[in-house]
């Protein structure tokens, strides 16, 4: 899916961290790809909006982040402060601070960070503007309109007018070159007339036909300090710095998905069902892991290619849909039911197997022969072979 991310997913800690971008949409790749008209836009309030916030190099406001993640039934919302300086679209000081927590978002001198108030501590996430998305506090900072150029008055119309108040207008964005995997995507964008700032950025879509993912960034309290004023917390040079390597999300590999070849043997593995009752593995012939994640995209798109295979396998090969990562059964149980799962789903225990076998990031699948607990084969990730892949692996070790 190519584009600029309006998503992003609030990550589960460790396993989830900085969980695969599902939505992605393409207002720049839209505007970049449209050719120049000589229509008149210029009092167009979406236009004025962009051109606005383009010319401004510092400001502050109050965020309000409203979220219904896919397989979730609730809407969870959450506030923060927020601190930005730029230049035209070059941003290059971001501070977010939540309402709630002891943590904040830091963006200066081309790195972000995370800052840790209560250990005293900054843990870095990486370089370039870019880096900010690899973490949820992110969601409090609309990315997109803060990076559309002032050249948008010269392009033709992607988004029109769908209500106006006296106050307010709102637009709705028409989108492009969307992933197969979009549907019903609705963005919208609220205006000020007077003053046209953003005030509401509101997005929904389906992924994968499967479930609706909805957010909404609500923007208020306005002030516009004089750039200079935003310098780098005192706290910077005061407290530690973690430099370690930065996490990497979980990807959708195309081509080249992560295959181990180190020996490894799983013993007593720890297996729940759904109940809390442990499961006992078969004792005899093989057996094929589905490791994932509820939310995580490359274990979507995976799981009805293991559906299939367990249709062609299942009288050769025992599968098992292990989630060792969430506790919510309920919302587990919706994935496996949106997603089509019909081979037995277990939950992992205290030790993760994922972990056992691989350096990380889901899905995981693991062929495992069941008398020794040795793992025959095993890969991480999704590619778009990869039902001839695993094939391949299972007729080998049926041999």
């Amino acid at each position: 899916m190519d584009g600029v991310t309006l998503f992003n997913l609030l990550k589960y800690k460790t396993m989830k961290k900085n969980s695969l971008v599902i939505i992605c949409l393409i207002t720049f790749q839209y505007l970049s790809g449209q050719s120049v008209e000589s229509g008149n836009n210029k009092s167009d309030p979406f236009c004025q909006m962009v051109k606005t916030i383009y010319s401004i190099d510092a400001l502050s406001f109050n965020s309000q982040f409203s979220i219904k993640q896919i397989f979730e039934t609730d809407t969870t919302t959450s506030f923060a402060k927020v601190l930005v300086k730029k230049k035209g679209t070059q941003l290059s000081y971001l501070q977010i601070t939540p309402e709630d927590g002891d943590k904040e978002l830091l963006y200066c001198n081309d790195s972000a960070w995370v800052v840790d108030h209560q250990m005293e501590k900054l843990e870095f996430i990486g370089t370039g503007a870019e880096s900010l998305n690899h973490n949820s506090m992110s969601n409090f900072f609309s990315f997109t309109i803060f990076g559309i150029d002032s050249l948008i008055t010269q392009v033709e119309p992607f988004w029109s007018v769908i209500d106006q108040t006296k106050d307010h207008t709102v637009v709705s964005v028409a989108m492009t070159n969307n992933s197969p995997d979009l549907s019903d995507i609705r963005a919208e964008f609220t205006c000020g007339n007077a003053d046209h700032m953003l005030y509401e950025a509101l997005q929904e879509v389906v992924y994968m036909k499967a479930d609706k993912l909805y957010q909404q960034q609500i923007f208020s309290d306005y002030r516009f300090p004089q750039a200079d004023q935003l310098r780098i917390p005192e706290y910077f040079s005061i407290y530690d710095k973690d430099l370690g390597k930065v996490q990497k999300s979980d990807t959708i590999s195309e081509n080249n998905p992560v295959v181990m070849s180190k020996d490894i043997f799983l013993e007593n593995i720890e297996l729940f069902d759904f109940k809390g009752n442990r499961f006992y593995l078969p004792e005899e012939g093989l057996i094929l892991f589905d490791l994932w994640y509820v939310g995580c995209a490359p274990c979507m798109k995976s799981a009805p290619v293991l559906e299939k295979l367990y249709e062609s396998y299942k009288d050769k090969v025992y599968f098992f849909s292990v989630n060792e990562v969430d506790s919510d059964t309920a919302k587990i149980d919706r994935f496996c039911d949106k997603m089509g799962i019909t081979f037995p789903v277990l939950l992992g225990g205290k030790e993760k197997i994922g972990t056992r076998v691989c350096d990380g990031g889901y899905p995981v699948f693991i062929l495992m022969e069941a008398e020794t607990g040795k793992v025959l084969w095993t890969i991480t990730g999704y590619t778009e072979n990869l039902e001839e892949i695993i094939s391949e692996a299972l007729d080998e070790n049926l041999k």
